[in-house]
């Protein structure tokens, strides 16, 4: 089992200790040999990197060891146009300056403020306020959704979104600063002040500019284009006429688009721009797309495809069909889009906590298409399960009516029940065959990594990158699994072999629990003692996560001391920790 946690854990100011007794005697350096010691022989002389490999051949994106060939680009057969960032923007988004620094720093603030469409979802309160949580993350829990609004007079509301744009032409700009924060107005109008004059080359932003100059706004409708396609593999950002039309009613211009979101006057209803329409990502994230460059889409050829054939077949409605043949899925467009370029400035990765929203959304859009592809290819999946009367029987279904208006998933699909009653099953036939498991390794993610520090921009903090992260974890990962399965460095696994754990003896060889004896050990003891022991908690640290609204910690530390390692309920082994003095304050912040 192993999962990825990120924490400061190499910072000074979280993590305090300090050493008790330290003339003591069991600290001290015997000339006996302690037989548990073999639990020590093969400590690392180093601290292990990552074997540098050479950046993609096809588009030259950074890679680390491990990654596939066609992690990227899928071997060249992906290839999109580069982003035209403005020079301004690109200094608000690196520079050291302090209003560059402010925009980061409340970079939610500013996209939420410029965005064309409202966000709507549940976060989890404890990641994202960093008075309770110092590492920020965005965490949401359900749907995200990314709605527009008609533009309808109602006294008492606030104009926000879109409606904020039909003003930006005014130079006192009153009305985006009613919405500065009073702790940082001043910095605030600083930043909204270039940011409005940045986006005056944005095709929204041209047309809804021009709806401040009408006399009665009620009057007008604005059509939004959600069916734009381009060529994504050449630089064209969408122009004015085709993103939008302004239009009064009674005109002609209704249908100037096959499909679309009509906005009106007189009204405010709300409708929802969904992911899969190119303008998903333009109006949601006008910051990381400042000149209203288009998302994925259904019809995004792959390198080699004429865009005309591409267009042909989805006239001829082949697209759905031949849509793994010539279409770029949405999956290997983000995956293109994430990656480090040498040379190529990518505004995503600069963008901090606006980035985690980004990735979230995205891997929720991800999620998506593959549900879409599931529900459209359902004769092929219950094919595999005679027309899933075997599922039904499982859920205890008595109905054969009912059996054909379910949706079944995939094997393949992550997460849904045949992925985990498959999970389940080899597990449970790895332990008949093989008897229950031994070892319970769990494997963390050091944000101080060097391959992590080396990769982040200045300025940046891990946190801020989480593609870097979890890319440099999942290589360890690697790593680690090939040490542990092909070079033995816990002995042989039994899975691959004839070798398992059978008493005390053989878990002490390669198991402690105990503090290592700071003369000898002096870095392993450091290590240890710094990011290996729990707590405080209880009593001492209420709020602490593991006792919070409990009575006591819910992992049951402290622990008794073991003379000897034992075997303990459901043949959880009691590790051996005994009471020979040796201590360590430990002390969080």
């Amino acid at each position: 089992s192993v999962h990825c946690t990120i924490s400061e854990e190499d910072n000074d100011e979280d993590v305090e200790m300090e050493d008790v007794d330290d003339d003591d005697d069991t600290t001290s350096i015997s000339n006996v040999p302690d037989p548990y010691d073999m639990v020590y022989s093969k400590l690392p002389t180093n601290t292990h990197k990552l074997k540098s490999v050479e950046d993609c051949k096809h588009c030259y994106a950074k890679k680390f060891e491990r990654e596939s060939m066609g992690f990227c680009c899928r071997k060249g057969k992906i290839k999109l146009a580069n982003p035209n960032t403005p020079l301004e923007l690109m200094r608000l988004w690196t520079s050291a300056d302090s209003d560059s620094r402010h925009f980061r720093d409340n970079i939610r603030f500013f996209n939420g403020h410029f965005s064309f469409t409202s966000l709507y979802c549940h976060l989890d309160s404890d990641t994202t306020n960093i008075s309770k949580h110092p590492i920020y993350t965005f965490r949401a829990h359900g749907q995200m959704y990314h709605n527009i609004r008609s533009f309808g007079k109602q006294d008492g509301l606030d104009r926000s979104h879109l409606e904020l744009y039909f003003y930006d032409d005014d130079p006192s700009l009153e009305h985006r600063y009613r919405s500065c924060r009073k702790e940082q107005c001043q910095k605030d109008k600083e930043v909204i002040t270039q940011l409005v004059n940045i986006l005056h080359g944005n095709p929204y932003s041209e047309h809804l500019r021009s709806m401040g100059h009408v006399d009665d706004v009620d009057d007008y409708h604005i059509t939004l284009n959600l069916d734009q396609r381009m060529d994504q593999r050449i630089y064209n950002t969408p122009t004015t006429s085709e993103v939008a039309a302004v239009w009064v009613e009674g005109s002609e211009r209704r249908r100037q688009f096959e499909n679309s979101v009509i906005l009106q006057g007189k009204n405010r209803d709300i409708y929802g721009i969904k992911s899969y329409h190119g303008c998903y990502d333009a109006l949601s994230y006008p910051l990381f797309f400042p000149r209203g460059e288009l998302g994925w889409h259904t019809d995004i050829p792959k390198e080699g495809v004429p865009y005309e054939t591409m267009m042909a077949a989805r006239a001829a409605r082949l697209a759905r069909a031949s849509g793994g043949r010539l279409c770029v899925s949405v999956r290997d467009y983000y995956c293109y889009k994430f990656q480090m370029r040498p040379g190529i400035f990518n505004p995503i990765l600069f963008g901090k906590r606006l980035f985690q929203q980004f990735a979230v959304d995205t891997y929720i859009k991800i999620e998506n298409s593959r549900l879409d592809y599931i529900w459209g290819h359902q004769d092929k999946i219950r094919a595999d399960l005679y027309q899933g009367l075997v599922d039904s029987l499982h859920a205890g279904e008595g109905r054969a009516d009912s059996v054909e208006k379910r949706t079944v998933l995939a094997t393949s699909f992550i997460g849904g029940p045949r992925d985990m009653r498959r999970r389940y099953m080899d597990a449970m036939a790895l332990v008949r065959r093989y008897g229950k498991p031994d070892i319970f390794l769990t494997m963390t993610c050091n944000p101080n990594w060097d391959e992590i520090r080396q990769e982040l921009y200045p300025g940046q903090t891990p946190q801020d990158r989480p593609d870097l992260v979890v890319r440099v974890f999942r290589a360890k990962l690697e790593e680690l699994k090939n040490k542990l399965l092909k070079k033995d460095i816990l002995g042989k696994v039994r899975a691959y072999g004839r070798y398992k754990l059978t008493c005390p003896e053989q878990y002490d060889r390669l198991i402690s629990a105990e503090l290592p004896n700071k003369k000898k050990y002096p870095e392993l003891y450091k290590l240890v003692v710094k990011h290996m022991m729990h707590g405080p908690c209880g009593a001492l640290n209420p709020e602490c996560p593991c006792t919070k609204g409990r009575p006591s910690c819910k992992n049951h530390y402290p622990r008794p001391f073991n003379a000897a390692t034992l075997q303990g309920k459901d043949s959880y082994p009691l590790y051996r920790r005994r009471e020979d003095g040796c201590k360590a304050m430990h002390k969080s912040r």
